[in-house]
């Protein structure tokens, strides 16, 4: 079945709940929150502590937030491609046929990128600030997907087993993100908090190498189709995010204890 979050009627935990008389999908709801999140934090610990106007601020969450839903997009309309081709006249089919964390990190990132350099404010540097909010926001979202039975594990007869609707036990891998997801909060925010050596956006690179390295593992216990060496799509792509963040993140840190010298 399509890895998504546009799942059949009666498949997944809880897939939509009532908000004062409205349906509201559970996936939309918990990703939407974490979203939310992100952006709260981001106003209340950059913009005023980096100065940043809210003109420039503006942009830098639009940037980041459309980019990060292309870059989500990228990946699942590749992996799907032959399957959305054949319910091409269906929108909902592209536009509710899952986004990818992969892509949209890669997507945001060149996002944020992308508007400083326009905006002549590439010395101000986000990453540290932003870093453990992104890490909890990708924990809330998780949970819409655990509830909504969507990037689900491969089957397995151990109790942790969770059906999602198809009447199979499957690995609920999306409860081992939420923890992994959790734990990279805490530790993205005591390094936050207490290491006052840190080179400018040196944490929001560690996370994003820390979650590759955690997604190219998880994915060999997920169902994701295994079809390039072995591997799926998304371990392709972290292999690659792998080795361009270890580099950057060497001479990031090369730069910063030359500036210090």
């Amino acid at each position: 079945m399509l890895d998504n979050h546009y799942v059949p009627e009666g498949y997944g935990l809880i897939t939509n709940f009532v908000i004062f008389g409205h349906k509201v999908s559970t996936y939309s709801f918990f990703v939407g929150l974490g979203l939310l999140i992100g952006i709260i934090w981001f106003y209340l610990t950059v913009t005023k502590k980096e100065k940043i106007n809210n003109d420039n601020a503006y942009w830098i969450v639009l940037s980041a937030l459309v980019f990060g839903f292309i870059g989500s997009k990228v990946l699942v309309i590749i992996e799907n491609f032959s399957l959305i081709i054949k319910n091409i006249d269906n929108l909902k089919v592209l536009i509710f046929s899952g986004k990818s964390i992969v892509g949209g990190l890669i997507g945001g990132y060149i996002g944020v990128r992308f508007i400083k350099k326009r905006l002549g404010i590439e010395s101000v540097r986000t990453g540290n600030k932003i870093a453990p909010a992104i890490a909890l926001g990708m924990a809330i979202g998780r949970i819409g997907c655990f509830l909504t039975g969507c990037c689900y594990g491969i089957e397995t007869n151990l109790p942790i087993g969770v059906d999602f609707g198809d009447g199979i036990n499957r690995i609920p891998t999306q409860i081992i993100e939420i923890i992994f997801c959790l734990i990279l909060f805490i530790y993205l925010l005591y390094k936050q908090r207490t290491d006052k050596k840190l080179a400018p956006g040196i944490l929001f690179q560690k996370l994003v190498l820390y979650y590759f390295i955690f997604r190219f593992f998880i994915e060999f216990i997920r169902g994701t189709e295994k079809n390039i060496l072995f591997l799926s799509i998304y371990q392709i792509i972290c292999l690659l995010g792998i080795i361009f963040m270890i580099r950057k993140i060497k001479r990031e840190k090369l730069l910063w204890k030359t500036k210090k010298i």
